[in-house]
């Protein structure tokens, strides 16, 4: 009886661990000595302060949830909350303070919830944390599934993570790892929609606390017309190795970090994916096929005394599907009689080098090779089921990147960010297809091209008053293919009215270049593309933002934007606005697109305190564009109204463990139709797209789409190892949704396909 009494008391004791840390100055990324750090979820607060290199350690912390404040004299504190303190890592922080207004009396305090990374961001920017991406239910473990619960934000469907910010196209999003430019960054990247995917290729074990971004974003974000996506990369653990093991129905995962050796500061960090859905195919889509993925990250860094920083990060993903043909007394349409592979690449990898210089300043350079590819090849068998060639298509490309940019701190009331990058794009496209059943494939389009893009942007913050702020900045880019220049001016202002509230108002013209295959397209055995300008969208957007309580935060947006020069057909519909992927283009276009976003998006968010949270969203939007022929029509993303519900509560279970439950529900309005053909149609015996009889393009919406989902957990904290058991289901409901038309081959007529995905995600987690 001792021995088990014993025993039940020492699994009842609490386990601790040490949150390590270094505090520095954001805009120099100089260290900070003797800044003050408070664990303020502990009675009395915890205080400890940073040494001479800006380090500093937390011991004996509690596992559970905690408010971590860091403060130090002529900068905002910032405060981290719902940080998780588990059992099987060693934990550690890299805070970054900005400058604050000496002349103000109040302390200004920076919440990580709601101040982005980024110092120069007015207004529409939102930090997003690796701990969300992981508890949010509907996320999936995929940062880009839980932007869309970001208010404005959607996926043009859920059977993918693309990301339509405001009604735009998800093409129009700018997709950056570690500063550097990156194709899309997802599995199956641009197959079912331009600049999405399926999964994200990043795993949530790997990145750190990044920025997303909803529109006028600074200077320094060129190349993006909708939205942003700064991600960052953890660095490995500087004091200890560590690993952890993932498994679960999507596939297997595998994470190492530490130091590279005992007695230096270099570091590593690398995370592999294999995966393979074939035990989900009987709930998927029949035509979804047999899915299966890879992905690997690394991040090393070297720090030497005298000669900063050097680091070298890369992702590489290899992705492949299998359709194979239904039984022939099923065929109702062309796609069931096709046997087809597809197999897919993505790589971004940087070198880059970050040195402080006199006059705390900071440099930064970086020299990168990014890369994406396809190749699809597709038989179709006859009544005797006998298989012949239908297509195939090879899609490649590359891109080399050098950028680099110096971050100065004038004084307490200026900093300034100043840059260049310079980025040389290739790419290569060969298509073949069948003119008619039965026949052999001919050479659609066999084109390769490259072209250099230039920018240059320079972007400052000053304080204007101890409660007026201002961001402003200017980038250039200029399209060598054309000479196609872009002036674009970048500005914001921000007022507090007092420690609650502020007022905020933020402008910027932002522009992004087209696909190549779009510049390169084959039409009449020309090439009429190559002269298009840059799509110009200026940004117009105001805020009002209120503290309710120290956990309860509210966010009201009303925003306009002007798109112009936006390449469209010279009659009719056709426009890149509305491009659903990215693999083939061979329509004329002329730079005579007008277009007009207007809405208000609203958040309501309690951060976790109290075992709960929530975060209510709505955007209210109107997404329209004219052509060259004068009318206006809807954009193919214009859902009108996007509601999101988030919430979910915590318990300690045995004093060390923790059980949550997480909800979501969107409420998203329908997809857009695309009018068809139909006469057209019945003589092809395939669906053709088109507009007749006065039937205007995306005029008409399919039903509204509601969503739930939800995610259970239970995480088991022991001395040595924690652990993670998780449920996530997607679409628990099994609500439908339209993903495309067809031509009934029984019934001769063409009728609209709707899939019910519902993914359900059982995983296990070690962490030691």
């Amino acid at each position: 009886m001792l021995s088990l009494g014993a025993t039940t008391k020492l699994l009842a004791q609490d386990i601790k661990r040490n949150i390590t840390g270094k505090v520095y100055d954001e805009i120099s990324q100089e260290p900070l000595p003797f800044a003050t750090i408070v664990l303020k979820s502990t009675d009395p607060p915890t205080v400890t302060t940073s040494d001479v290199n800006g380090h500093f350690v937390l011991e004996d912390v509690k596992v559970g949830r905690h408010t971590i404040s860091t403060s130090m004299i002529g900068y905002d504190t910032y405060e981290i909350k719902e940080f998780l303190v588990s059992s099987g890592s060693v934990l550690s922080l890299n805070v970054g303070l900005q400058p604050s207004n000496k002349e103000l009396d109040e302390v200004v305090v920076r919440v990580s919830k709601s101040t982005p990374l980024n110092s120069m961001a007015t207004l529409s920017s939102r930090q997003f944390t690796v701990e969300e991406t992981q508890r949010y239910a509907g996320g999936m473990d995929d940062p880009a599934r839980l932007a869309t619960s970001f208010a404005g934000v959607a996926n043009p469907s859920f059977s993918n993570n693309g990301i339509s910010v405001r009604g735009n196209n998800p093409d129009g999003l700018l997709w950056r790892i570690e500063g550097v430019e990156v194709p899309s960054p997802n599995h199956f990247a641009n197959l079912s929609v331009a600049g999405g995917g399926l999964l994200s290729a990043i795993s949530s074990q790997v990145m750190s606390n990044s920025d997303f971004y909803t529109g006028a974003f600074p200077a320094e974000y060129g190349n993006a017309f909708s939205g942003v996506f700064d991600i960052n990369l953890r660095e490995g653990n500087r004091y200890k190795r560590q690993y952890s093991f993932k498994a679960g129905v999507l596939g297997i995962e595998a994470l190492a970090q530490g130091p590279l050796h005992k007695n230096t500061a270099a570091t590593y960090i690398v995370n592999y994916r294999n995966s393979t859905m074939a035990v989900l195919a009987p709930i998927l889509p029949k035509d979804a096929g047999i899915l299966k993925y890879q992905d690997i990250t690394f991040k090393s860094t070297f720090p030497t005394k005298k000669y900063g920083k050097f680091t070298l990060w890369g992702i590489g993903t290899i992705d492949g599907v299998d359709n194979y043909a239904e039984d022939s007394t099923n065929w109702e349409s062309d796609f069931q009689r096709d046997n087809s592979k597809t197999a897919m690449y993505m790589y971004a990898t940087a070198l880059s080098h970050g040195i402080l210089l006199p006059g705390d300043a900071f440099l930064k350079t970086s020299l990168s090779l990014t890369g994406s590819g396809l190749n699809f090849s597709e038989e179709r068998l006859d009544y005797t089921l006998k298989a012949h060639p239908q297509s195939k298509a090879v899609n490649n490309t590359s891109s080399v990147t050098f950028q680099s940019e110096v971050s100065t701190s004038f004084n307490d009331k200026h900093t300034n960010k100043t840059g260049i990058r310079y980025t040389h794009n290739f790419f290569a496209l060969d298509v073949e297809q069948s003119p008619a059943n039965g026949t052999s494939p001919i050479q659609v389009t066999n084109q390769t091209g490259n072209t250099g893009f230039m920018q240059i942007f320079s972007q400052s913050k000053i304080n204007l008053t101890p409660r007026l702020e201002l961001n402003a900045g200017i980038n250039a880019q200029y399209l060598m293919l054309n000479k196609a220049l872009s002036i674009e001016p970048r500005a914001g202002i921000k007022y507090l009215l007092n420690d609650k509230q502020s007022l905020g108002y933020a402008y910027g013209m932002h522009s992004r270049m087209e696909q190549l295959s779009v510049y390169y397209a084959t039409v009449n055995g020309g090439t009429p593309n190559t002269g298009l300008d840059l799509a110009k969208s200026s940004h117009h957007v105001f805020s009002y933002q209120a503290k309710i309580t120290d956990d309860l935060h509210l966010s009201i947006e009303p925003y306009y934007q002007h798109l112009h020069h936006v390449p469209v057909a010279s009659s009719g519909y056709i426009s890149t606005l509305n491009n659903r992927n990215n693999i083939f283009f061979n329509k004329a276009l002329v730079s005579k697109g007008r277009g007009r976003n207007i809405g208000i998006d609203l958040t309501l968010e309690k951060y976790l305190s109290e075992g709960y949270y929530y975060m209510l969203t709505a955007a209210v939007f109107d997404s329209k564009y004219t052509g060259a022929d004068g009318l206006t029509r809807n954009t193919l993303f214009n859902k009108n109204y996007i509601f999101n519900l988030l919430a979910g509560n915590e318990w300690q279970v045995r004093k060390n463990n923790i059980f949550s439950t997480n909800i979501r529900l969107n409420y998203l309005g329908g997809n857009r139709v695309e009018p068809i053909d139909l006469d057209a149609s019945m003589h092809r015996q395939e669906v053709i797209y088109g507009e007749t009889e006065e039937n205007v393009a995306f005029e008409k919406k399919h039903e509204d789409l509601p969503v739930l989902s939800l995610t259970l957990s239970y995480r088991v904290n022991r001395a040595k190892f924690s652990s993670l058991w998780s449920l996530q289901v997607l679409n628990v409901t099994g609500t439908k949704e339209y993903s495309g038309d067809f031509y009934n081959l029984k019934t001769n007529t063409v009728e609209a396909k709707f899939n019910r995905l519902l993914i359900p995600n059982i995983s296990y987690k070690i962490e030691f």
